[in-house]
């Protein structure tokens, strides 16, 4: 009798899936698969024969790891859900109210992630220490937003919960490294954010973004006050 775990593995890096797979299927405690979330089919299979535990990558374009973990909530599934978090992620509150069980980051070890698999398999939850403090601060995030966040943005103009958090830091004068080591993302990805919110906020500068963004509200009552001196993009 077989009684290996079966695993599934949905991720947006196809290269990052199948190593992770290949170190699951040389342990023989699994049955790793790897599932091209562009593929329906491999979506449908896993509803109609569930998985033991399925390793969800948070940002799946589309919202699709929104609509997984709902799917396998809604059939009854005895599958787990335990969502892959990158350094640079959005609705992680959203997806473990669809139906996770539990979340670890991409960055971890091996080690942890086995941890993590081998508890929402028993039927616990699992959440990775670092991310507890980014989860807070979207759960805040979600019950200001409503109060202030102005409705005749468009939406493709408004800032995303990771781009307003790193715009209340710039705010706060801190720089990209600052920014960086505040919320435990690589300075590479504090510039992308940077970028884009002087993009969507039509800015030259970081201190113009943090001013349209009050007048626009995007960054909700603050008490602090913005310097004269202005930081780019490639501030340090």
């Amino acid at each position: 009798m077989d009684n290996r775990k079966r695993l599934l593995v949905f991720h947006r890096n196809g290269l990052f899936r199948d190593c992770l797979v290949n170190v699951f299927t040389n342990d023989r405690r699994y049955h790793a698969q790897s599932v091209d979330h562009l593929e329906r089919e491999g979506i449908d299979e896993l509803l109609c024969h569930p998985a033991d535990v399925v390793l969800l990558d948070l940002n799946l374009p589309e919202n699709r790891a929104i609509e997984i973990a709902r799917a396998i909530k809604d059939r009854q599934s005895e599958t787990k859900v335990l969502v892959l978090v990158p350094d640079d992620h959005e609705r992680l509150v959203e997806c473990i109210a669809a139906g996770a069980h539990g979340c670890v980051l991409e960055r971890s070890s091996l080690e942890d992630l086995d941890t993590a698999i081998t508890k929402v398999w028993r039927g616990e939850t699992f959440c990775c220490p670092d991310i507890v403090a980014t989860m807070f601060a979207e759960l805040s995030q979600l019950h200001e937003k409503p109060i202030w966040q102005l409705p005749d943005v468009p939406k493709e103009r408004r800032l995303t919960a990771r781009e307003q958090e790193v715009l209340c830091l710039i705010d706060r004068r801190m720089s990209n490294k600052e920014i960086a080591s505040q919320l435990c993302i690589s300075l590479f990805t504090v510039k992308n954010h940077v970028h884009k919110i002087l993009d969507k906020l039509d800015a030259a500068n970081r201190q113009e973004a943090a001013e349209k963004a009050r007048l626009q509200k995007e960054l909700g009552p603050v008490s602090y006050r913005v310097g004269d001196q202005s930081r780019e993009i490639s501030n340090m």
